[in-house]
């Protein structure tokens, strides 16, 4: 029996709450990154391990999204994401009070786990209200409001790990969670109509063994991991590339991001603008060139030092992750009515499997080589291209 709910006809909960909810995943997973040398300094550890901080959120994302996206199909959205985020709000402070690179990486995971609802929820809000191709126009407007918090959230780690202590970002995050917490449970209403929750109560292999059966779900999930696969590759290798090899501080490294973040913003308007006209397979194909385009811009300017050779190749693969995400997400949620949660979730645990694969290898290989993060990000770009392949005879329809 399902539990009662209050649905709400109305619409979408307050698009704010949405978009801030959606604006802490990326800030709590690259807005930490700047200060991976300060704490390898404080720790006395070597860069693979600090790089762990950034390897252990996206395993406990992947559960968490596996985990939580079944739950919120079962028990609905509203309550998960409330919980969730009190999770998250308590992984901020246990990191910020570590006195170890180990009990940094447990918080770590506590923060991951709770932060993976707001990756998956918030969108499988919009499309609890909205068809598919509206969904992937508004999920394109809502995520360039989000980027502005991501657009300043490098930059800023980076000045208060110069200026006052790293420790100061993740006690920020945690009362950031707490307080979205606080107006989820105010103002969020439940938008899991009785209509489209599972006619019974599916376990978690269950509904994996119902997508896992889809070709369009299988294609958008390869899709994703060679889309985010990119993103994290940089967010991965970057750090070192930038801080370690070419000896930049945090704060030109947090500011240089920008640039990623604005390419991602640019994304995501066109994305918003054309998706509904375009059609989401015609979003998808359209994206890939830019995509193509950036990993070879690395490959030409990998000998240059300058700021440029590493945030002018990703500001293009940024705008083309901005231009398709949304429509691949869209398009993998559409597969069941019922199960919009459950596949938002296990898309992502997939894309975040592959990325946590990428930062241990990167972690490993970068001492040897920068050029190790251009490798990764070929990979990562083909992986793309044979999940777009896969969807060659689909109907734009499906």
């Amino acid at each position: 029996m399902m539990p009662s709910r209050n649905f709400n006809t109305v619409g979408l909960p307050p698009l704010w709450l949405l978009v801030g909810v959606s604006a802490m995943g990326p800030v709590v997973l690259n807005g930490v990154l700047p200060a991976n040398s300060a704490v390898m300094a404080e720790f006395g550890t070597r860069y693979s391990m600090v790089q762990l901080v950034l390897t252990v959120f996206l395993l406990a994302s992947l559960f968490g999204q596996i985990i939580l996206g079944n739950a919120a199909d079962r028990f609905g959205r509203r309550p998960v994401m409330i919980w969730s985020l009190i999770v998250f709000s308590i992984g901020g402070f246990c990191c910020a009070a570590a006195s170890s690179v180990e009990w940094l990486l447990f918080g770590r995971f506590i923060q991951g786990f709770g932060a993976a609802a707001c990756v998956f929820l918030p969108r499988t809000i919009v499309r609890d209200i909205y068809g598919r191709d509206k969904a992937a126009s508004v999920i394109g407007y809502m995520t360039t409001a989000m980027m502005v918090a991501p657009l300043f959230g490098p930059s800023a780690g980076g000045w208060i790990t110069d200026n006052l202590s790293w420790r100061l970002m993740y006690v920020v995050l945690g009362l950031l969670a707490a307080l979205f917490a606080l107006a989820s449970w105010a103002v969020q209403h439940e938008t899991l109509k009785p209509s489209k929750a599972p006619r019974h109560s599916l376990g978690l292999l269950e509904t994996s063994s119902i997508l896992l059966r889809e070709r369009v779900f299988i294609s958008c999930a390869i899709m994703l991991a060679g889309t985010v696969g990119l993103y994290y590759s940089f967010l991965a290798g970057a750090p070192f590339v930038a801080m370690e090899s070419r000896e930049y501080t945090a704060s030109e490294y947090g500011r240089w991001f920008a640039l990623v973040a604005v390419g991602y913003l640019t994304g995501n308007l066109i994305a918003g603008r054309f998706s509904q006209q375009v059609g989401v397979h015609g979003m998808i194909t359209l994206g890939l060139y830019p995509a193509m385009f950036g990993v070879v811009l690395f490959w030409l300017l990998s000998l240059s030092d300058h700021p440029l050779s590493l945030f002018l190749p990703m500001f293009v693969i940024a705008l083309s992750n901005g231009m398709s995400l949304p429509s691949i997400m869209s398009l993998g949620m559409s597969v069941r009515e019922d199960l919009i949660s459950s596949a938002a979730g296990m898309a992502g645990a997939i894309q975040l499997g592959f990325g946590v694969i990428i930062t241990l290898v990167l972690g490993f290989l970068l001492p040897f080589s920068d050029f190790w993060l251009f490798g990764m990000m070929s990979l990562s770009m083909g992986i793309l291209l044979f999940g777009r392949w896969l969807l060659n005879g689909v109907p734009d329809c499906c």
